[in-house]
């Protein structure tokens, strides 16, 4: 891994801003059009750069919504010491290509990065659990494992008190909303405080969203091994809970992990579907990931990998009838190297502009109505951006739905002769 000391997660070059944009919309979209007071009083230029946050996407209003998050760059490549935990609550409308600030609770959750969200239809509502916090620039962080949920309606928050000891507070946990139960299910995450060495772990619960209460799920068989940075999504028609990739203790210095589990979420029983391998995505943390019922296949994207170039924006299908990756869209190599460290020539790699930038700890949501994946924003090497694309699940491939405004590489831009570095 020779570009490991500069891919480190907290260590991605910084953005270089280009003129805000207005907003443009993939005509190969299948989103409808919005009116045009449906669209009045958002914003069509200032979009949130953020990493890290809580989101899903709120199928009655066609919108993306996410809370917290992280917003600070790295400077020289290094780590710059910041208070963590954004509060912010903010909407994206799909339909009408813009972001909106939202006015929540007053008491609403302290502000975090690093946790979960999950999507509850028949209750209308955003649900989130776990994550950290830190009020000073450099300490140990403040773990959560509360939960709250955000009625999608109101815009208000309330915390949903469990009624019984659930599972320990967390960073990094990664799981779903089992619809046909009501129950937000959780697994692994890092129970760490520090910022140098991680907790991982791979314990299972369920948090009944009606009755209020936390169950944990015992397993049977071998269990995935502990783990933060992961992907996680449940498939509730079929009563599954799915795990890909990660990182154990090492997850700084990898290997990371690249192996593929389910969990049936009745019986407890785990059970591993791939291992990692050359047939496969390479190994990797905070890529994402979403289970597509019309095909019965997961679909993975991005995520920092064991590779030369770190962050990446390949797209695996896995298809679980045959027990098989393929990949949609490779993974880019590198082109020309690096002049030294947290130096890249403007063609480190060669961008694929048919997929979104390379990126981790972004946000993904999906619409099951109609079968669109939302990506928004993350880490990339050159710091945080802002855009927004969607995959068809239909069509297997990406669309863009709004442009960056920072944290692209130059090589996308519209003039990429014109690049003298990566990022600039």
């Amino acid at each position: 891994m020779r570009y490991w000391s500069v891919h480190l997660i907290c260590c991605v070059l910084l953005g270089c801003p280009s003129e805000p944009v207005e907003p443009t919309v993939d005509a190969g979209s299948v989103t409808v059009d919005a009116g045009v007071d449906q669209c009045e009083g958002f914003d069509f230029t200032e979009m949130p750069a953020l990493a890290e946050m809580m989101g899903v996407y709120d199928e009655q209003r066609q919108r993306i919504v996410f809370f917290g998050g992280d917003d600070v760059l790295p400077v020289n490549c290094s780590a710059a010491p910041h208070a963590v935990g954004r509060y912010e609550l903010y909407t994206y409308d799909t339909a009408c290509a813009a972001f909106r600030e939202e006015i929540g609770s007053d008491n609403g959750p302290q502000g975090r990065a690093r946790g979960m969200a999950v999507y509850d239809p028949a209750g209308d509502r955003m649900i989130i659990f776990g994550g950290r916090s830190r009020a000073r620039e450099t300490g140990n962080y403040k773990n959560y494992n509360d939960v709250w949920a955000l009625d999608l309606g109101t815009m208000q928050w309330t915390e949903l008190e469990s009624t019984n000891t659930g599972p320990m507070a967390r960073s990094n946990p990664a799981g779903g909303f089992n619809r046909a139960t009501r129950e937000l299910i959780v697994f692994g995450g890092n129970t760490s405080r520090s910022g140098l060495q991680f907790g991982p772990r791979n314990d299972v619960w369920a948090f009944d969203t009606i009755n209020l209460s936390w169950r944990r799920i015992e397993s049977t068989g071998t269990a995935p091994e502990g783990r933060l940075f992961h992907a996680a999504v449940v498939d509730d028609s079929n009563n599954r809970l799915f795990v890909y990739g990660g990182g154990d203790a090492g997850a700084w210095q990898g290997p990371f992990l690249g192996d593929l589990w389910v969990m049936d979420l009745e019986t407890g029983t785990w059970e591993r579907l791939a291992e990692k391998s050359d047939d496969g995505p390479m190994g990797r943390i905070w890529s994402t990931i979403t289970y597509d019922v019309s095909g019965d296949r997961l679909v993975v994207f991005g995520g920092h990998d064991d590779g030369d170039v770190g962050n990446n924006n390949d797209t695996w299908i896995f298809d679980l009838a045959r027990r098989e990756w393929s990949a949609v869209i490779e993974a880019e190599v590198v082109n020309e190297p690096a002049f030294g460290f947290c130096d890249f020539p403007p063609d480190f790699t060669e961008p694929n502009n048919d997929a979104p930038d390379r990126r981790h700890a972004h946000l993904a949501a999906l619409d099951t109505q109609r079968g669109e994946w939302f990506i928004f924003a993350g880490k990339t090497d050159c710091g945080i951006i802002n855009d927004v694309w969607v995959y068809d699940l239909g069509r297997d491939a990406w669309l863009k739905r709004q442009p960056s405004t920072v944290g692209e590489a130059c090589a996308r831009s519209e003039n990429p002769d014109r690049c003298v570095s990566l990022c600039q």
